[in-house]
């Protein structure tokens, strides 16, 4: 794990101080952006446990050839669970904060495909004990490998995206809305 920590850290300081040219559909020259999104997610497979997701994510990203940009993207994302009929406790919502590196391509000036992996960092917070019947929560850290296709679109600065986003054991589909800087 500490290996691909740094190799992401690795990678984004190249993304941030490589100044690489690459031209953007009228001839310029398409450098160093930053963006802010919106995130919401419908959890599929191991992630069925909860109902919804919602967060924030933050994507850089530098021109590095005629219609492709690399990107890095994180931020943080809170996962609910599903109330369970019969269910006594209250449960908390989970934590990931993915990391992750990629590339966009862009089909026309307005429509890209992206491809993203890098890692997500899991605290699922659970009943760690019962002290009569009162539960004691606690958290577990885990990391996992993430990958997300995406398709999508940019307008000006306003960046729209869906993707599939794939963990260890489940995954789930995301809506971005965003705007780049």
């Amino acid at each position: 794990m500490k290996k691909l920590v740094l190799t992401l850290l690795a990678g984004a300081m190249l993304l941030a101080n490589v100044n690489l040219k690459a031209q953007d559909s009228k001839g310029g020259v398409n450098g160093f952006r930053f963006g802010i999104g919106l995130e919401g997610a419908l959890p599929s497979g191991g992630l069925k446990v909860y109902d919804a997701g919602a967060g924030l994510t933050l994507r850089f990203s530098q021109g590095i050839a005629e219609n492709f940009d690399a990107t890095l993207t994180s931020g943080g994302m809170a996962f609910f669970p599903k109330s369970f009929s019969g269910a006594t406790t209250n449960t908390k919502a989970s934590i990931f904060i993915p990391i992750k590196l990629g590339g966009r391509y862009m089909f026309s000036e307005n429509f890209y495909g992206m491809a993203e992996a890098g890692m997500t960092i899991a605290k699922t917070y659970t009943v760690k004990s019962f002290s009569g019947t009162t539960p004691t929560y606690g958290f577990v850290s885990s990391s996992s490998f993430t990958y997300a296709p995406s398709i999508g679109a940019r307008f000006g600065g306003f960046d729209i995206g869906v993707r599939y986003e794939g963990l260890d054991g489940g995954g789930f589909m995301g809506l971005r809305l965003g705007y780049d800087f």
